[in-house]
């Protein structure tokens, strides 16, 4: 089978290298210059099944209208408010309710601890391909501060191990954290996530595809799906067109616009993040990756040389000002809790993630027989891809996913809400 894939980011790649392993024909097309160019490019690195949960919980509303007014600084929002945003805000915070944040933050959890043992099972890639690491990760808490009230039952009820620390706990974990001039009160500590580079994960991924016979065509942007009766015969792009027997959309931000030639609409919206990544050789690095929930910072350390910190939410795209504020709080943050980099240039990093309002991607078939969706990640790619490669390929080759697909269907939204049933077969599309 010819499977044509858009998109050479984390998913992509993955997805990529899946295919090839069962010896189908595979075409990689990206519009960038070379592998990981988007989200995948400097992201915070956590496989953290252990705080995947939908980022629409309760009360997320509030906070963001607060941000929209200049009166709070949780998830920020920029303008334009386009129709587009207005649409993604109004989803987003109906699945802010308590029902549908749990079943959301369920499905997140069964996807991304499938994929995390998946991830840590392959031998092939190993470890220091990407700078990875097994050793968990701490999600930290201030004096004031405490895991939400339903998190740790769900880690129970998902099997996930984890330990509650003190703070004398915390520093015996993470000594790193008895220099830092933040102090955190207590923490949960799960063992079994882990951290990773997830760039130098795609390109090794990338290399193995190509090694068993996968073609890769960067600087080639795909323009349009060619759709024929109820099936997309193939992608056409900048340079030229290309036959598929199957096509599997993995690019990030630019999915929605590329599924739209074909008659999707999906509620896929810009949330920024940013990075600031540190070359540390020969000095020591944090021991685990970690999370400080009430600042929205995430730090890990990746192979030898380098610390990443990662910050920030803001929906759609900062100007300027905006995102030089954000690299200042997140700089003045590091040297905070790592005081070593106060010395160290950082390369900063900002970027754009596919986010859906439920925190979930869009994964498996679409309205045509032959176009697979494997987009929409938000935040979670890195820790999401593995599964999400394993799933999409499964059900190309038919076999059944091994985790339920039904929380992650391409048509679980229409134009205002939720479908009011995720199990009910929708009309393909015109």
């Amino acid at each position: 089978m010819r499977v044509v894939i858009v998109g050479a980011g984390i998913a992509g790649t993955v997805t990529a290298l899946a295919l090839s392993r069962e010896g189908h024909e595979v075409l990689l097309l990206d519009g960038a210059a070379e592998v990981a160019r988007g989200a995948s490019q400097a992201n915070a690195g956590l496989i953290s099944p252990g705080h995947c949960f939908s980022w629409a919980e309760p009360g997320i509303a509030g906070m963001a209208l607060k941000s929209l007014f200049g009166m709070g600084d949780g998830i920020g929002v920029c303008a334009p408010w386009m129709p587009s945003l207005w649409r993604w805000g109004a989803l987003f915070a109906r699945e802010g309710k308590r029902d549908r944040w749990l079943a959301n933050s369920r499905a997140a959890l069964a996807l991304s601890a499938y994929s995390r043992n998946l991830l840590f099972d392959d031998r092939n890639i190993p470890l220091e391909a990407y700078g990875g690491s097994h050793d968990g990760i701490l999600y930290l808490y201030g004096e004031n501060d405490e895991p939400g009230p339903y998190d740790v039952a769900l880690l129970r009820e998902a099997g996930e191990s984890f330990d509650s620390l003190d703070h004398v706990k915390l520093i015996e974990r993470e000594p790193m954290l008895g220099s830092a001039s933040v102090k955190f009160a207590r923490g949960v500590f799960c063992a079994n996530d882990g951290t990773g580079d997830a760039a130098r994960y795609a390109a090794a991924s990338l290399n193995q595809a190509l090694s068993l016979g996968a073609a890769v065509h960067f600087g080639e942007k795909a323009l349009r799906l060619e759709v024929r009766g109820d099936a997309v015969c193939g992608v056409e792009t900048t340079h030229g067109y290309y036959e598929a027997d199957a096509v599997v959309v993995t690019a990030g931000l630019a999915s929605k616009q590329l599924l739209a030639t074909a008659g999707y609409s999906l509620p896929i919206y810009p949330v920024t993040g940013y990075s600031l990544s540190y070359h540390v050789d020969g000095t020591s690095r944090p021991c685990v990756g970690a999370v400080s929930i009430p600042h929205k910072v995430a730090w890990a350390a990746f192979g030898d040389a380098t610390v990443r910190f990662t910050g920030f939410a803001d929906i759609g795209v900062p100007g300027r000002a905006k995102v030089e504020a954000r690299l200042r709080a997140l700089k003045q943050f590091a040297g905070n809790v790592y005081p070593i980099v106060r010395s160290i240039e950082p390369i900063p990093w900002v970027g754009q993630r596919p986010m859906t309002p439920d925190n979930l991607p869009f994964l498996g078939k679409s309205a045509h027989k032959n176009l697979w969706l494997n987009c929409g990640h938000g935040a979670m790619g890195w820790t999401m891809a593995c599964g999400s490669a394993r799933i999409v390929t499964d059900l190309i080759l038919g076999r059944e996913a091994t985790i339920d697909v039904t929380p992650y269907r391409w048509d679980r939204y229409g134009m205002f809400g939720r479908r009011s049933s995720t199990d009910a077969v929708w009309p393909a599309l015109a």
